[in-house]
């Protein structure tokens, strides 16, 4: 996790909790009192926050974006290598969820995957048409709907690929279904993260229970 501070340095009295509340779910490895945090407020005191960018965890720009819509002011703080508090912007902490290289790499993906289903349309069209004896038209609409239809135009393209094409049954499966490997890797990994970060929430609290109050 990240660490990051918050000073709140204006706020109404009737918002005082429910913000506190708020930042509550944003401490895991400090003092997460609701009386602590009350009074970190109270006293414009820096609140050291741990911010995840891992799923089941809070997400804390759009707390900062509920703050602005409420009126509160704050100042945020960086966590500098010496533990010392830097004044610094939301746009500088680096708190966006999911990296550029994720979204770079899923959209590699999900380019892969139109790609294939052209290519995958223009396989099961030749099953259509010749071994149904559909109208040319008819077999080509037909499928493109097919072909991108998650496993199912992968299946019925590499069905056209051995019985028409004469490809061998690896070099089919191969073929038209490798792009489902990153997909695969994509949801163990993002299984990992939400497991992880489950646990972690999870066994501070029941490790120090004297905070729970």
């Amino acid at each position: 996790m990240d660490k990051i501070g918050i000073k709140i340095t204006d706020i109404d009295e009737f918002e005082i909790k429910s913000v506190a509340q708020t930042l509550q779910r944003f401490i895991v490895e400090g003092d997460y009192r609701l009386s602590t945090i009350l009074n970190q407020i109270q006293n414009q005191d820096i609140i050291s926050l741990d911010i995840s960018k891992e799923d089941k965890m809070p997400e804390f720009t759009s707390v900062a974006e509920e703050f602005d819509e409420l009126g509160v002011e704050y100042q945020l703080y960086k966590k500098e290598k010496d533990n010392s508090w830097k004044e610094s912007k939301i746009e500088d902490l680096n708190l966006y969820r999911v990296p550029k290289s994720l979204i770079l790499s899923i959209s590699i993906v999900i380019l892969g995957y139109f790609v294939m289903g052209v290519v995958g349309a223009f396989t099961i069209t030749d099953l259509y048409h010749t071994k149904y004896g559909f109208d040319y038209i008819v077999s080509f609409i037909s499928a493109v709907v097919t072909s991108f239809i998650p496993l199912v135009g992968s299946i019925v393209a590499y069905i056209s690929a051995t019985e028409l094409w004469q490809w061998s049954s690896l070099k089919a499966f191969i073929y038209f279904f490798w792009y489902y490997t990153p997909i695969v890797l994509y949801l163990l990994y993002f299984t990992y993260i939400i497991i992880k970060s489950y646990g972690q929430y999870y066994w501070y609290r029941y490790r120090y229970p004297e905070f729970n109050s």
